[in-house]
């Protein structure tokens, strides 16, 4: 009786915070849409970037991209405003045993500093993008690569593009 009178309060719990999540992501307007790794692997690949690379995922939602990145090498970084998903991304990266070579911020984005960033990854809406953009290109150092996710930035074109990606140097 007593283990069906936890299960009872765990999964109540777990409903309390699965309904603050949906509301955060209401009242924020970011909501969660997690990215594929599969076809980075042939985008890293063709852009030519090193092993040693300074990576930083804005918007890094569950952190599968910064697992993904800390996996090739890449000193990988995620920047996530949603404090629930910032939790699943630390534990995500404790199973995956690559702590040392990731990270995730909880913050917003503008109070966060791109400079050692060579590679910015986004997939956030673009009223997000637009206001990221200059911050983006004004810290990165030159020849950085910033990719976005099927949205462009408003103001400024792409030097490639990739499948449903837009490559834009710095």
């Amino acid at each position: 009786m007593e283990i069906g009178l936890i299960a009872v309060f765990l999964c109540e719990g777990l409903l309390i915070l699965f309904g603050l999540y949906l509301i955060w992501s209401w009242f924020t307007k970011t909501p969660f849409y997690p990215s594929k790794t599969k076809p980075l692997n042939d985008l890293i690949k063709d852009l030519n970037i090193s092993a040693d690379t300074n990576f930083v995922d804005i918007g890094s939602g569950d952190g599968r991209i910064v697992v993904w990145a800390a996996k090739k090498g890449f000193n990988a970084e995620g920047i996530e405003f949603n404090p629930f998903l910032s939790l699943i991304s630390r534990a995500l990266i404790t199973l995956n045993r690559v702590g040392k070579n990731a990270q995730i911020f909880n913050k917003d984005f503008n109070n966060h500093n791109f400079s050692k960033y060579n590679v910015a990854y986004l997939y956030i809406f673009p009223e997000h993008m637009d206001k990221l953009e200059n911050k983006l290109f004004n810290e990165m150092p030159a020849g950085g690569i910033v990719i976005t996710n099927t949205f462009k930035f408003t103001n400024r074109q792409p030097s490639s593009t990739y499948n449903r990606y837009y490559i834009y140097k710095v």
